[in-house]
């Protein structure tokens, strides 16, 4: 299967958005414009970066792409053509988890560029995001909130510590199990959630869970 035409990686200095150098423009720019548009407002508040391999990115492209971004509350980042190419050369063909400084709030958070397996535990004493899926049997304990740039399907547990204010939010929902400072949800196969970018939070004694609406 071929790479992703567009694809964020997540670094130490942010997002660094690699698109194909083989495709053209305007399938990029389409893609691009739709990732953002199913992100429903998550990377908002994070710097980023544009790379392209093997070609310097022409002006007026760089300007067109870097303006669909900030549309969606992105921060250009003014790192230098070298620390992208060495970050990018690295992660090539790798599976990483890189620490990332700070979110929109200033909070330490983990940012995990992969999706997570079977078997696959990711744990962190501040927030997640995951830019990819939870697979069943894959595990990821917090003790803030997480964020998951795709489906979850695995075994989620957010505000380990007892932070009631934790949330969980992800592109689809239909985990194994979901707890929130030491609350459980196990869903029902009868009352599946609903369809589409959710939010799980607690009220009161119970998780509830809400669309996704960015801000909130």
């Amino acid at each position: 299967m071929g790479r992703d035409m567009v694809n964020i990686k997540g670094t130490r200095n942010g997002l660094v958005i690699v698109l194909d150098a083989n495709r053209e423009f305007e399938e990029i720019r389409n893609t691009l414009l739709r990732k953002m548009k199913s992100a429903k407002g998550f990377f908002k508040g994070a710097t980023f970066s544009l790379f392209q391999e093997h070609r310097e990115i022409p002006v007026h492209e760089k300007n067109e792409l870097e303006n669909i971004c900030r549309q969606f509350g992105l921060i250009p980042n003014k790192a230098d053509h070298t620390n992208l190419r060495t970050i990018c050369t690295e992660n090539r063909g790798k599976q990483t988890i890189v620490r990332h400084s700070e979110t929109v709030t200033g909070e330490a958070t983990l940012m995990v560029s992969r999706s997570l397996r079977s078997g696959q535990r990711v744990t962190y004493p501040g927030h997640i995001v995951v830019i990819g899926n939870i697979h069943p049997g894959a595990e990821v304990v917090s003790g803030g909130s997480i964020i998951i740039m795709g489906y979850c399907r695995g075994i989620i547990h957010a505000g380990t510590g007892g932070e009631r204010s934790a949330k969980i939010i992800a592109l689809s929902f239909a985990p194994t199990v979901l707890s929130i400072a030491g609350l459980r949800y196990i869903p029902k196969r009868s009352e599946p959630l609903p369809a589409g970018c959710l939010v799980a939070k607690l009220s009161g004694q119970k998780m509830i869970f809400n669309k996704f609406k960015p801000g909130n």
